[in-house]
């Protein structure tokens, strides 16, 4: 047991999370200091930490910090109800690994007996083992990007790649060339993208966020596209005027 209790500074290098995450917890009402020391300073309990760990589990199990709130709420009734959450939130990881695990496995079945794979699958189960051990996305959303990527016919899966491949290429030209992302040429490019990726991904507003959410916390996750995470604003911006 801490005594003491802890600073801010010491228990974020602890965790190893950043103090202003710890700010930000602390101005949402998730999680604030709850005693201080002789001193006046405000310094976490030992019942703090361990409400912190909670927390950064429900985060990599996907939660929301809204929907973190409401479970630490109930499990101070019924410590089982959390448990149980993150039970069927493990569950349905697993399911949706079993599954990438599946494709995997036909892919490699059918190089063993000669057959070929497109680089484009190759890709496709890269990125679907990143969404799937992703905190940002549910199972279900993970089977919907899988669900309309199959669906479509392999050769438009690659043009479709293409596509979008050149059309990072013309907005990284235009982004370097510190044209707005509100001009006429900008713009016409913006709507091509929609096109473009409303071809290949499902839609849907949670799931927009959640990739969106992916993004901004793994931003280099766009690097093999030639995506960065000034671009993706760019074009982010440029789309939402279109």
């Amino acid at each position: 047991m801490n005594r003491r209790g802890w600073k801010i500074g010491e228990l974020a290098r602890r965790v190893g999370i950043t103090v202003r995450t710890l700010h930000h917890y602390d101005h949402i009402g998730l999680l604030s200091p709850s005693s201080s020391t002789e001193a006046g300073h405000r310094v976490y309990s030992d019942a703090d930490v361990r409400r912190l760990l909670s927390i950064i589990s429900l985060k990599r199990l996907g939660f929301s910090l809204r929907e973190i709130k409401v479970l630490l709420s109930d499990a101070a009734e019924d410590p089982r109800a959390m448990l149980q959450v993150q039970l069927a939130r493990l569950d349905e990881q697993i399911a949706a690994l079993t599954e990438v695990r599946a494709h995997v496995q036909r892919l490699h079945d059918h190089l063993e007996v000669g057959g070929s794979v497109a680089i484009e699958e190759l890709m496709a189960v890269a990125h679907a083992l990143t969404l799937t051990g992703s905190p940002h996305f549910r199972r279900d959303e993970v089977e919907q990007v899988r669900q309309k990527y199959l669906g479509l016919d392999p050769a438009v899966r690659r043009e479709l790649f293409e596509t979008g491949r050149r059309l990072v290429a013309e907005f990284r030209r235009y982004f370097d060339a510190g044209i707005a992302p509100d001009a006429p040429a900008v713009t016409a490019l913006a709507r091509r993208w929609k096109e473009v990726t409303g071809a290949l991904l499902p839609a849907g507003e949670p799931l927009t966020q959640a990739a969106e959410q992916y993004y901004r916390d793994n931003p280099d996750a766009g690097l093999l596209y030639g995506m960065d995470v000034d671009l993706y604003r760019y074009i982010k911006q440029a789309a939402s005027r279109v």
